[in-house]
């Protein structure tokens, strides 16, 4: 077996993001350098040592590219995914770019400058908001481009995943409103085209299911201020009359898709009359400062976006470095905030 050379001091502080001085002194067994630190430049080089072809795939610092959509439905959530990146891309010793993508991929966009130039050519790419039909990951598969789908439960074939438990925190928040004795519970607002659309119904549909109760019937998908209107046309159609101050709707809870959703949705319900939580109780799904500060203030199913932008950098670092990593797949826990819009229902 041919002797591998021992990577240099310049590989290993690329790699580990520190300084050549600080490799010498850990290589040299020298004090005065943190146990976190020697444990960071003995990985690197670790890695460098088990991976020959680290040192001819990175060049400099990673070059990572984050290509997001042109509309982010919430600037808080993409900022906060945006924070964890940015800590995640310090650690990794990175630099990234950021660029809009939006289908269909035109050759001259800038997109395709920055995947296809040789000299602009990133080491991975973080993805949001792809969905599985989107021409950008054919061109990442063709390109051999280490990718990870940020904010994304499940991941499409070659790709990795970073994102949160859709599915539990729907079923959580449901069986939350379950618990506080109510049976008719509507879920509100999104599109199935969006897999946390599918996977937060789902989870809805389990806890109601599970409690023996129905789900099909109160189901409102569109945007958050279209679906208000839809359960108000069945609250209608049931009454025989418009909605009067204090009329009762078909439901005593709502699970709103995303806070977004809620945002648009609930000043159609409140022009409407309908008390909130004296009317219908409410949960939401993201805990952005919308629902925070709303009055009353909302309960809403909390993600962790910090952690998973800089998993997602993490993640990818792993891939570049390690060939043999063919995806990575991690989902984080959500968390449910009860504020004052989640009561017993009406009469109780």
């Amino acid at each position: 077996m041919r002797q591998q050379a021992r990577p240099s001091v310049s590989e290993i502080a690329q790699l580990a993001g520190v300084s050549k001085s600080t490799v010498s002194l850990v290589l040299n067994n020298r004090p005065h350098v943190t146990e976190a630190m020697r444990k960071r430049v003995l990985d690197a080089l670790e890695t460098l040592q088990t991976h020959t072809s680290i040192p001819h795939r990175v060049k400099g610092p990673f070059r990572i590219l984050l290509l997001h959509p042109a509309h982010m439905g919430s600037i808080q959530v993409f900022r906060e995914l945006l924070q964890g990146i940015h800590r995640g891309i310090e650690d990794a010793g990175g630099r990234l770019t950021l660029a809009v993508h939006q289908p269909p991929l035109h050759p001259n966009h800038t997109t395709n400058v920055l995947l296809l130039e040789p000299s602009l050519r990133p080491h991975g790419v973080l993805l949001m908001g792809a969905l599985r039909d989107d021409p950008i990951l054919e061109v990442l598969k063709k390109e051999s481009l280490p990718t990870v789908l940020v904010a994304r439960e499940t991941a499409f074939d070659g790709f990795s995943a970073i994102g949160m438990d859709n599915f539990r925190g729907a079923k959580e928040a449901v069986e939350y409103l379950l618990r506080l004795g109510h049976r008719r519970i509507a879920f509100v607002g999104g599109n199935e085209q969006y897999e946390y659309t599918r996977n937060r119904l789902e989870g809805y549909r389990n806890a109601l299911a599970q409690a023996g109760f129905p789900s099909e019937k109160w189901v409102y998908l569109g945007k958050g201020d279209d679906a208000a209107q839809a359960l108000l046309r069945h609250s209608n159609s049931r009454a025989g009359s418009k909605l009067s101050a204090g009329s009762s709707l078909p439901v005593t809870a709502i699970f709103f898709v995303n806070d977004e959703h809620a945002s648009q949705a609930l000043p159609v319900l409140q022009k409407e009359g309908i008390r909130i939580p004296q009317d219908v109780s409410i949960i939401a799904f993201d805990d952005t400062d919308l629902m925070v500060h709303w009055d009353p203030p909302i309960s809403s199913v909390s993600v962790p976006r910090l952690e998973i932008g800089e998993l997602a950098v993490k993640a990818l670092v792993e891939q570049i470095t390690r060939p043999s990593i063919e995806s990575i797949r991690i989902v984080l826990r959500t968390q449910l905030h009860i504020r004052d819009t989640s009561i017993g229902p009406p009469g109780n």
